[in-house]
Formats: structure tokens, C-alpha cells, sequence
């Protein structure tokens, strides 16, 4: 990919990005709207309920488009996409489940209707949303400063993939499954996914943060730790400068070629 081509592609990603949080914002405004509309009225019918209901989980699939944002500029944007198909497949089972009339009682419950399989395909492609929007957040530690934080992230990433594994079953057999010989072993090993899962979420950047911090105060880039910034003062500054000037050249090639020469005179 060309410069220019990166150019047009970053610009149109924020411009998405920018969508997104106006989506946001608008609906929360709707949402509001129609709170206080219903407070002043006293009246708060159907109608009312599914605008509500609409508005917010509008709001919600561009908090998770968001999210899976993060990651579309990245190596891993794949994973942004299958986010982002995974928002909008919750986004359009909510939508039906909202407007569904909600009158037709006999026809809304039961292993076999359609209702009962569209709430389905909305508990687990919000499982998933949710699921991939984590994964994507934490993905952006992937620079970790030091090897150890990015083992913890791949083996974060793999608890954030157990959670779904373990729920989806559940929801596909409506309870049945597991077993009640192994029901208790299940949901206890669960809890435990949980926990860790939520351990290296809170503990993991905050470390990765610090680090970056100290490294940071010591001149070295955080994400690029190759690369040193140095500030020279003085007759030091104006010697570099000199002597760029007299071989044509910058204060950076004159810093690394002496780097270079007191290395191989090692």
C-alpha cells in the first residue's frame, strides 16, 4: 500500500470512527427525549417502548463498531470485520425481536417458532459482538513493551475465546446441555474463566501503562523500543550541529555514525 493510499484509508476511518460516535450520541438524545417525554405525558405505550428499545440497541452496536474500530488499521483487522458483521447481525435480530408484535403471544414461545430461534441467533451474535469488541481492545497492547505482557495478552485473548465456546452450547440445547452430572464441574470451571479473564483485563494494561510510562521517561519510544530519543545540550548540541553542516548532512546521521565507529572500534 502507497502513502497515499494509507492517507485516504486513515482518513476514511476516522470518518467511520466519527459516524460512530455521532450514532452514538444521537440516539442516546433520542433515548433521553422519549424519557422525558414519557415522565411529562404520564403515557408509555407500545410505540413508545419499541422507539426506546430501537434507539438503544443502536447506540449499543456503535459502541461495539467502536470497538471493533481500534483494530481495522492494524494486522489484525480481520478480526474488526468479523466484529463488525457480528454488531450488525445483533443489531438486526434485536430490531426484529423489538418489532415483533408482541400481542401474538402463541406464536412467540416454543423450542420450534421463529421467535425462540431469532432470540437464539440475538444471544449469540451478541455473545460473539461483545466477545470480538474484547478481544479487539485488548489487541491493542499487542506492542507490550516487554515479552512477558504480550504471553499474558495471547493467554487473555484465549480465555476471552473459552467464555463464548462454553455459553453457546448452553443456549443452543435452551439448558439442556451440560449434562446434570456435569453441571456443577461446568459452571464452576466457567467462573473460574471468568475471573482470570477479568483479571487480566483490569491488570494488564494498567502494567502496560506503567511500563510504557518508565520507558517513556527514560527517551525510549513504548510502542517502537528500538528507537532512543536523546536531547543533547551545549557545546554538545553545537558540535553536532557543526559538524552536520560541514558534511552535509543531519545531526542524526552524525550522532549514529559515531555510534557506529565506537562500536567497531569495541
Amino acid at each position: 500500500m502507497t502513502s497515499t493510499e494509507s492517507t485516504t484509508a486513515n482518513r476514511a476511518l476516522k470518518g467511520v470512527r466519527r459516524v460512530a460516535v455521532w450514532t452514538i450520541i444521537v440516539s442516546l438524545v433520542i433515548a433521553a427525549l422519549i424519557g422525558i417525554a414519557t415522565i411529562v405525558s404520564g403515557e408509555f405505550g407500545e410505540l413508545q417502548a419499541k422507539v426506546l428499545l430501537t434507539t438503544l440497541a443502536v447506540a449499543g452496536a456503535a459502541i461495539l463498531a467502536l470497538c471493533h474500530l481500534a483494530v481495522l488499521g492494524r494486522d489484525v483487522k480481520v478480526l474488526g470485520w468479523i466484529g463488525i458483521g457480528t454488531s450488525a447481525v445483533t443489531l438486526a435480530a434485536a430490531s426484529i425481536l423489538i418489532w415483533w408484535n408482541w400481542s401474538d403471544t402463541e406464536n412467540m414461545y416454543g423450542s420450534s417458532s421463529v421467535y425462540m430461534n431469532i432470540t437464539k441467533l440475538f444471544a449469540i451474535s451478541l455473545l460473539l459482538a461483545v466477545s470480538f469488541a474484547h478481544a479487539n481492545l485488548m489487541l491493542l497492547l499487542a506492542t507490550a513493551p516487554f515479552k512477558w505482557m504480550r504471553v499474558v495478552l495471547d493467554l487473555n485473548l484465549v480465555l476471552i475465546g473459552i467464555v463464548p465456546l462454553l455459553v453457546i452450547p448452553v443456549i443452543l440445547s435452551d439448558g439442556g446441555f451440560p449434562p446434570q452430572s456435569l453441571s456443577d464441574m461446568y459452571w464452576r470451571f466457567f467462573g473460574v474463566v471468568l475471573i482470570l479473564d477479568a483479571l487480566g483485563t483490569v491488570a494488564l494494561p494498567v502494567i502496560t501503562l506503567i511500563a510504557r510510562g518508565k520507558q517513556r521517561a527514560a527517551g525510549i519510544d513504548p510502542v517502537r523500543p528500538s528507537v532512543v530519543e536523546l536531547t543533547l545540550r551545549d557545546e554538545r548540541a553545537e558540535w553536532v550541529g557543526r559538524e552536520a553542516v560541514a558534511a552535509k548532512t543531519t545531526p542524526l546521521a552524525v550522532v549514529e555514525g559515531l555510534i557506529d565507529k565506537a562500536r567497531k572500534a569495541k
